[in-house]
């Protein structure tokens, strides 16, 4: 009997691993595609690839007819391979993304030029200027996605934050067409204004025309003026949706909105006066030697009164001086930071954050900052990027 069932196993062994061996060879492709199933759909610029990957859904590629947005297409040598299914899935999850569609596209009954990603949804309705070119919007806004979301990464590692700790995506939203943009005011944030206006809600959002005082259709007028937005946003979404802007926390709200533009682009250019877009321009947005000189020649104490304004109400001097101040926190005391946000969410003054978080009275903070600026503060400013597409800057998006 033993033998008989030896037999038995070894003539039914070939017949039983047949099946296998066909199911690898229909499930792994061909040389011509590398063995995936799946090339590289040719539709989208070579030069966005990478930009591409890291988003979530794009409404440009969710359109192509060849591929869907899954950003590659079968192989047609071969049946299919192990990437085919991944590529159908993918296809699949565009399709149902853009037919969900967003309130700008109900309201103005058109198809946008849409981007999500981990932290952010970013609309652009408008060719912008860089130097005498034209970018288009689509390249734009995957540029600008970029810049939001390693400035996002720096916010999430200052506060300890992921992607989750937010209550809702942060929406941005800029339009070619200033009654399309006055239109969104009115119908969605329910202001009957035309200057740029932000939403403080669970899904934060705001809206710009961008051709206004301070963006002039300029490429990187408009992308540093998305992150400073997308900063203040952010951190009203963070742990718990609050707007700053009732709080006596002024220095705290410009000074964030001002450092996260500064870190992208080396110079800041976005002034948050009462909801509107500003044309203002202290020392030319670079700050490090004007506080420095500033500062050495301000005996007075400056703290006591700046902690006390209300965002929106800031002279053009005291946003640098919110940047700074805020400037010595990250680099002194970041584990403050979540606290300190947290503490003005609940409407507690600085003074007594100070004191329960640094262990300082206020003019402790304001000694320790001054002697800080001086000590760290360079006499000459970084070079400041000139092109939203710079490729020679030094990134630290890595």
């Amino acid at each position: 009997m033993p033998a008989l069932l030896l037999a038995l196993l070894c003539a039914t062994a070939p017949a039983a691993s047949a099946p296998a061996q066909e199911e690898e060879i229909i499930r792994g492709g061909c040389r011509s595609c590398s063995m995936s199933g799946v090339k590289d759909c040719k539709k989208h610029p070579s030069e966005l690839a990478a930009f591409e990957a890291e988003v979530r859904f794009c409404s440009v590629a969710a359109r192509c007819e060849d591929c869907g947005g899954a950003m590659s297409v079968d192989c047609g040598r071969c049946p299919e391979g192990p990437d085919s299914l991944n590529s159908e899935i993918r296809a699949e999850s565009c399709k149902r993304w853009l037919d969900a569609g967003c309130d700008p596209e109900t309201l103005l009954q058109r198809p946008l030029v849409r981007i999500e990603s981990e932290h952010f949804e970013f609309i652009i309705d408008a060719p912008l200027k860089e130097g005498s070119k034209t970018l288009d919007p689509h390249a734009f806004a995957h540029h600008v996605i970029h810049e939001l979301e390693a400035m996002a990464r720096t916010i999430d590692e200052h506060y300890g934050a992921t992607a989750n700790s937010y209550s809702g995506r942060t929406r941005l939203w800029y339009w070619q067409d200033p009654e399309d943009h006055a239109k969104v005011n009115r119908e969605i944030f329910g202001r009957n204004v035309t200057s740029a206006m932000k939403l403080y809600t669970r899904a934060p959002a705001s809206s710009a025309w961008a051709g206004d005082n301070g963006l002039e259709g300029k490429a990187l007028n408009v992308a540093m003026n998305a992150c400073h937005v997308a900063g203040h946003l952010m951190l009203s979404a963070l742990y718990r949706q609050e707007w700053l802007n009732d709080k006596k926390a002024g220095w705290f709200d410009n000074g964030a909105g001002h450092w996260y533009e500064e870190s992208r682009f080396q110079r800041t250019a976005t002034y948050c006066m009462d909801e509107a877009n500003s044309d203002l321009d202290w020392k030319g947005g670079q700050w490090r030697v004007a506080i420095r000189e500033w500062l050495a020649k301000k005996n007075e104490a400056i703290l006591p009164a700046l902690v006390q304004k209300l965002p929106g109400t800031l002279w053009p001097e005291e946003h640098g001086l919110s940047w700074s101040l805020y400037d010595w926190v990250v680099a002194e005391h970041p584990a403050a930071l979540k606290p300190l946000l947290m503490g003005f969410k609940d409407g507690k003054d600085a003074r007594e954050l100070f004191r329960e978080h640094l262990q300082l009275t206020i003019l402790q903070v304001e000694e320790a900052w001054r002697a800080w600026v001086q000590a760290t503060y360079p006499v000459r400013d970084p070079k400041a990027r000139r092109k939203l597409t710079d490729k020679s800057r030094a990134d630290d998006d890595e």
